[in-house]
């Protein structure tokens, strides 16, 4: 059953290519794709799931091995960049994108496919993505990229929460939470309604990264590439792998962290760094490169997971 999920990721994922170079996908085309999931089916399988989760400590446990991990790789990938002498505006995309993973419009879909039958698995991994992921790249990550690019202008960290309190996942996993925690039930119907929308959501989610793959962003950088995927890619999630070894989390949540952990790098960073300037051209080309190595070492994650 895992290995049908996966090969049904890749193909999902080659026919967005495909749609793109047949001219049916453009990039407008994507970018209203990931408009859509972002405003319905995203937040339907946020809500439907944690709807059904139990709350647990180990959530708060989670939370606090995620941000651990994030903020002691964002370190590692910093003195990394200095050891290299890498420029700073190619260090800094070092130590966002090699530290910060798609885990929201990625890594939750994924695994919510691949355990449908363990919402509180779900759980995990969404609050990773709300608690740390959110929270990290608008505000730290953000400031990173606009520090040392060329634009400048990205304001204070209320800037960064405005911007988060404006997507409609934030607003979803608040709901989520309230249903997890209180004494609440979802009308049968509407429950019944979120989970179908919810379940487009991979499938559309994949094809719209597929039509958003353009290699020609890979360029002359592709050392500088391949050292940030690698990080992204191999060093979080052995990170990771590292802290649970010592945290002992029960396996529901050392699962969704491993996994959230291996996802590609965010994808908004790109659009942080076109916005400041900091090398946007090798910020996207980090983008599609972690996205395909992120895909292909799944089975391998989940095989140790």
């Amino acid at each position: 059953m895992v290995n049908n999920y996966l090969w049904m990721f890749l193909l999902l994922l080659l026919l967005g290519y495909g749609l793109q170079r047949g001219g049916v996908l453009r990039d407008e085309s994507s970018a209203w794709l990931a408009r859509l999931v972002s405003l319905a089916p995203l937040p339907a399988l946020i809500i439907s799931s944690l709807a059904k989760a139990s709350f647990s400590s180990a959530l708060l446990g989670a939370w606090l091995v995620a941000m651990l991990s994030v903020w002691l790789g964002m370190g590692l990938a910093w003195l990394l960049g200095g050891a290299l002498r890498l420029a700073p505006t190619t260090r800094a995309l070092l130590t966002v994108q090699g530290s910060i993973s798609n885990t929201g419009f990625l890594g939750t879909p994924l695994i919510a496919a691949l355990y449908h039958n363990e919402p509180n698995l779900t759980a995990a991994a969404v609050t990773y993505d709300m608690g740390v992921t959110s929270l990290m790249i608008h505000i730290v990550g953000a400031r990173i990229l606009a520090h040392y690019g060329e634009a400048k202008g990205f304001g204070d960290g209320a800037q960064g929460l405005r911007r988060l309190a404006q997507l409609p996942v934030f607003w979803a996993a608040l709901v989520g939470y309230a249903l997890m925690v209180l004494p609440l039930r979802l009308p049968e119907p509407l429950l019944f309604t979120l989970e179908k929308l919810g379940q487009t959501t991979t499938p559309l989610v994949l094809l719209t990264i597929g039509g958003m793959l353009h290699w020609r962003t890979l360029g002359a950088r592709w050392k500088a590439v391949a050292l940030i995927v690698g990080f992204k890619t191999l060093a979080m999630p052995l990170l990771m792998l590292a802290l649970l070894r010592l945290v002992g989390l029960p396996d529901f949540a050392a699962r969704a962290l491993l996994l959230q952990s291996a996802m590609p790098t965010v994808m908004v960073s790109a659009v942080y760094a076109a916005a400041f300037k900091t090398e946007p051209e090798l910020a996207s080309g980090v983008v599609v490169a972690s996205t395909i190595v992120s895909l292909m070492l799944l089975p391998v994650w989940m095989g140790i997971g």
